[in-house]
């Protein structure tokens, strides 16, 4: 089996001034000053081409493919994304994609945009009480998603995951005989060394929910966040893979490795590719991974 893991793709779509309010001012601006010419759209279309070339068997999004939530964002993104939307889609929302109350669904009461725009592709919504919880089935494989993101201040962009979920996803699991799961959130649960995030940055509980997760480990936690590919391979405090692929439509540079993750999996074993553009071909191509082993790394 063949996965994909695409990131924070963060889809150039130029919005009217007019119609942004609130944190979208700022937002909006820190983008088109400082980041818009980092994401050229030939990135998305070279991604397009080589996922078609691998023709894997899922395609997994952790989240950002907005930048300030705008609706009109989320219709343009629909449509650049059509390529890659189909039965092997799996999506999750990231921080920027609940950036503000109206489109996390806080105000009202609509759907959240994510939900509104990208709901056939979110997987099976499993019924709670209160909170997200996501999951899609592939051959042997469940893929699980959660949502760890909050509408915040203009400058925080941390997340959170209720512990409930973590005992209801382990509940769900072993209620359906799902011996093999890859859990994909925004938020990391580990980061290297020299990476390591803020307070008002990083999942304000992601030790407490290392913890939980030991009880059933997944094969591999997906997530974005970041945008700066790394795998970290299984160790006895977070014994499965940590494997983050943003930003896999920016332009790489000296402080930012980025690209994105095949994995390939044959019930025993997870083999992963990183893949990253290339200038001189135009194309993506398989490039060396960025890994950690437990020995090289304190990383918390």
């Amino acid at each position: 089996m063949k996965l994909v893991h695409l990131s924070d793709l963060h889809f150039p779509v130029a919005l009217p001034f007019t119609s942004l309010k609130g944190k979208m001012i700022p937002g909006y601006l820190n983008y088109t000053f400082r980041r818009r010419k980092k994401y050229p759209i030939s990135l998305w279309n070279a991604i397009v081409r080589k996922v078609k070339s691998l023709n894997p068997d899922a395609i997994v999004i952790s989240g950002d493919i907005t930048n300030v939530s705008h609706w009109k964002e989320y219709d343009e993104s629909k449509k650049i994304l059509a390529p890659v939307l189909g039965d092997k889609t799996f999506m999750i929302p990231g921080n920027h994609d609940r950036y503000t109350d109206i489109a996390a669904g806080k105000e009202g009461s609509d759907l959240p945009y994510y939900e509104k725009f990208f709901s056939p592709w979110m997987g099976e919504s499993i019924p709670l009480q209160n909170g997200y919880l996501r999951i899609k089935k592939i051959g042997k494989l469940a893929l699980v998603g959660w949502d760890s993101n909050m509408p915040l201040s203009v400058l925080n962009a941390y997340g959170y995951v209720k512990e409930d979920i973590v005992h209801s996803t382990l509940e769900y699991l072993e209620k359906e005989k799902l011996d093999q799961y890859i859990l994909i959130c925004h938020h990391p649960i580990w980061n290297p060394p020299e990476r390591q995030e803020s307070s008002g940055h990083k999942m304000k509980n992601r030790e407490e929910i290392a913890e939980l997760l030991k009880k059933r480990p997944p094969l591999a936690y997906l997530h974005g966040h970041v945008h700066t590919n790394w795998v970290k391979y299984p160790d006895p405090q977070k014994p499965y893979y940590v494997i983050n692929s943003a930003s896999s439509t920016r332009i790489s540079d000296q402080k930012h490795q980025s690209g994105f993750h095949l994995m390939e999996w044959n019930e025993t074993e997870l083999n992963i590719k990183r893949f990253s553009f290339s200038n001189e071909e135009g194309e993506f191509t398989e490039t060396q991974t960025i890994s950690y082993q437990e020995k090289e790394t304190n990383g918390r």
